[in-house]
């Protein structure tokens, strides 16, 4: 598994949809992936330090986990199919028990976030990275590192088969 930590949340203007930017914490590689506004909202509020006055959604799930006397331990984004992610969440129960629960990357990260569990991404989807070095070949440009203004024009021409097999 590689371990991941949010690099920051974009906005695609071709799709109209929020962007969460998942950084290898060994590397220099990024995962993009597409999310809902709701959960992207939930996000950047957990980015910005910011507490809403009332317990959003992901606020009342750390509550029952807590609750329960359980931890979340992790999340792993763990497949894509049919150009959608998946993700699981993994629970440390009361009795020593770990509990596995399919849930969207999204509400994974969120949770992740609330609980400060690491997030990883399978071995499986190596192939679905971005790299952020490039050569001058990609870039025209004599540099090691790509700049921001390269990765906005690099995310904006991906297509859902850059993202490796969708048939898995």
């Amino acid at each position: 598994m590689i371990e991941v930590y949010i690099s920051g949340l974009a906005y695609d203007t071709l799709s109209n949809a929020p962007v969460v930017l998942l950084k290898e914490r060994d590397g220099d590689r990024i995962l993009p992936i597409w999310i809902g506004p709701n959960e992207a909202g939930a996000i950047a509020l957990e980015l910005s330090g910011m507490k809403y006055r009332r317990p959003l959604t992901h606020d009342l799930m750390k509550s029952v986990i807590n609750g329960l006397n359980a931890v979340l331990q992790k999340v792993v984004v763990s497949a894509l199919k049919d150009s959608t992610f998946y993700a699981k969440f993994y629970i440390l129960a009361s009795k020593n028990e770990i509990i596995e629960i399919d849930a969207r990357p999204s509400d994974s990260i969120a949770m992740a976030m609330k609980f400060k569990a690491p997030i990883y991404i399978s071995d499986e989807l190596e192939n679905s990275f971005i790299e952020l070095t490039m050569t001058s070949e990609d870039t025209g440009v004599d540099s090691d590192a790509i700049s921001p203004m390269d990765l906005k024009k690099r995310l904006r021409n991906i297509k859902p088969e850059d993202f490796g097999d969708f048939n898995l």
